[in-house]
C-alpha cells in the first residue's frame, strides 16, 4: 500500500509527502531510500540531486557527496538567483565547513548573504542534519529553523517540528529560555507520536549532555542506554559519535564498564573512519577547486603533475589511516591487560594538565623538528597512552596529531626564513630537512596547505 501511494503521486500534495517520507526514512538505514529518490527524481530532479547529496554526506559518504556535488555545479551556477544555486551553495558550504576549506567558505557565505531563499521553507525542508545551518551567523541560522518551525506548524509536520524545535533548543544553548521552550515542545510531540528511533535518540542525546553538565551521570545513562542497540542503524554518523561519547562518558561516571570496552571502540571506529574518509575527501576537493583556477598554474603540463599528485597524495593518506589503524587495533589486542588506565574512555582533570603542560615544554623545545616523533614516541615520553595523548591534541589544539606536528613544522621555518635572510637562499629540500621532514614533496604539500603559497612562491615574494 505505502509503494501504491508514492508510486502513483501525482498532484502537489502527494509529492510533498513523498518528500517528507523520504526525508524521514533517511535518517535509518535500514530503510531503502535509494529506490524512494531514484523515483522521486521523475517528479522533481532536481530537489532529487540535493535529497541524495544530503543522504551521502549524513552518512559520512563524502567522497561520492562530493562526485554528486560536482555534477550539479554546472547545472547550478546557470542562474545565481535560483534555488537550485541557493542549494548548491548550501550544500557545498557544508563540505567546505566539514572539511576545514576556510579561504572557500568566504566567498559562499558572499554569494548567500542577499539570497532571496535564506528565511523561506526551501532550505529548512531539505535541512536533515543541524551541520546543515553552521555556515550561516547566528542569528541567520535561529531565523532559518524558525521559519520552518512556523512551516512545519501549518502543515502539522510532526517529524519536522521534533527536529527543528531541537536543533534550535541546542543552537540557543541551556539556558536559553527560549530553548527550554522548544526542548518542551520536541519532548511534547515526542510522546503524542510514534516518531521512531532516530527521533527518540536525537532528544535523548541532547538531554543527556545536559544531565552530563549538571554532573547526574545516572540521568544521562538512563537517557541514552536504551539505544545502545538501535544505535548502529542510525545514519547520521555525527549523531552516532556523539552518542557513544556521552554514553562512555556517562558509563564511566557511574561505574558501568560492562560495556564499556565497545561503546568506545565503537566511538573510535566512527573516529578513525571519518578521519580517513574526509583525509581522501579534502584531497580530492583540493584538486577540484586547481582545476577551477588552472589558469593561474603556469603551464597545463604542470597542472597535470598537481593532479596526479593530490590523488597519489590521498592514495597514501588513506593507506596511512588504514595502516596506522589496523596497528594501533593490534597493539590495544596484545596490550589490554597492561594498559588498564586506557579502559576508560574518560580523561581525569590532572591527566589531562598534566599532558597539557609536557605538550607546551615539547614546543618550547622545538623538539618537533626531530624526524622521529610520532603519537606512539612522544606519548612514551610523556608516560601515557597514545588514546589521551591525541584525544588532548584534537580537543585543545583544533587538529589530529600529524596536522599539529606539521603545522609547528612550517611555522618553525617559516620563522626562520623571515628573520634570518640567509635561510632565502637555501634549497627546498634543505628548508624541509631543517624543520623535520624526511620527503621534499610532502613538505611543499604542507607548506601550500598551511600558508597558501608553494615554498618557492613565498621565498620569491620575500625576496621581491
Amino acid at each position: 500500500m505505502f509503494l501504491y501511494v508514492f508510486y502513483s503521486a501525482q498532484t502537489k500534495n502527494d509529492v510533498d509527502i513523498l518528500k517528507e517520507e523520504i526525508l524521514d526514512k533517511m535518517q535509518d538505514e535500514n530503510h531503502n531510500v535509494e529506490d524512494l529518490i531514484k523515483y522521486y527524481s521523475k517528479i522533481s530532479p532536481n530537489d532529487a540531486q540535493i535529497l541524495n547529496i544530503k543522504f551521502l554526506l549524513l552518512k559520512g559518504d563524502y567522497e561520492e557527496g562530493l562526485n554528486k556535488i560536482f555534477l550539479l555545479e554546472n547545472s547550478a551556477k546557470k542562474d545565481k538567483n535560483s534555488e537550485l544555486f541557493f542549494q548548491y551553495q548550501c550544500l557545498y558550504g557544508q563540505v567546505c565547513q566539514m572539511l576545514g576549506l576556510a579561504s572557500e567558505l568566504d566567498v559562499i557565505r558572499d554569494n548567500l548573504k542577499n539570497s532571496n531563499y535564506i528565511k523561506s521553507g526551501a532550505f529548512t525542508e531539505l535541512a536533515l542534519d543541524k551541520k546543515s545551518f553552521e555556515i550561516f551567523p547566528l542569528s541567520d541560522r535561529v531565523a532559518i529553523i524558525k521559519s520552518g518551525i512556523k512551516s512545519y506548524e501549518m502543515t502539522n509536520n510532526v517529524i519536522g517540528l521534533i527536529q527543528s524545535n531541537i536543533w534550535l533548543a541546542e543552537i540557543l544553548g541551556y539556558y536559553n529560555s527560549e530553548s527550554k521552550l522548544a526542548l518542551n515542545s520536541a519532548l511534547s510531540l515526542l510522546k503524542k507520536t510514534d516518531s521512531g528511533v532516530y527521533y527518540g535518540m536525537l532528544i535523548d542525546n541532547y538531554l543527556a549532555k545536559i544531565y552530563l553538565k549538571q554532573n547526574n551521570a545516572q540521568y544521562a545513562f538512563n537517557a541514552l542506554a536504551k539505544y545502545q542497540n538501535a544505535a548502529a542503524h542510525i545514519s547520521n554518523v555525527d549523531l552516532k559519535a556523539d552518542f557513544y561519547k556521552n554514553l562512555a562518558i556517562s558509563s564511566a561516571n557511574i561505574k558501568a564498564f560492562d560495556k564499556l570496552d565497545y561503546i568506545n571502540k565503537s566511538y573510535f571506529t566512527i573516529v578513525e573512519n571519518q578521519n580517513a574518509k574526509r583525509a581522501v575527501a579534502r584531497a580530492m576537493l583540493v584538486n577540484h577547486i586547481n582545476k577551477l583556477n588552472d589558469d593561474k598554474l603556469k603551464s597545463q603540463a604542470y597542472l597535470f603533475r598537481n593532479i596526479y599528485f593530490t590523488i597519489f597524495i590521498a592514495f597514501i593518506l588513506v593507506l596511512a589511516v588504514i595502516y596506522f589503524s589496523h596497528k594501533s587495533r593490534q597493539k590495544q589486542a596484545e596490550g589490554a591487560a597492561a594498559e588498564t588506565d586506557a579502559k576508560n574512555f574518560v580523561i581525569p582533570d590532572k591527566t589531562e594538565k598534566r599532558i597539557l603542560n609536557k605538550l607546551e615544554e615539547f614546543e618550547k623545545s622545538q623538539k618537533y623538528i626531530q624526524k622521529n616523533v610520532s603519537l606512539k614516541t612522544l606519548a612514551q615520553q610523556f608516560d601515557t597512552n597514545p588514546k589521551y595523548l591525541s584525544e588532548i591534541v584534537n580537543n585543545h589544539k583544533n587538529s589530529n596529531f600529524n596536522t599539529y606536528i606539521n603545522n609547528l613544522r612550517i611555522d618553525y621555518i617559516v620563522e626562520k626564513i623571515k628573520k634570518n635572510p640567509e635561510y632565502r637562499k637555501y634549497k627546498v629540500s634543505y628548508l624541509a630537512d631543517e624543520c623535520g621532514f624526511s620527503s621534499h614533496s610532502l613538505f611543499t604539500t604542507i607548506f601550500k596547505n598551511r600558508m597558501d603559497l608553494s615554498p618557492t612562491e613565498f621565498l620569491q615574494k620575500l625576496n621581491e
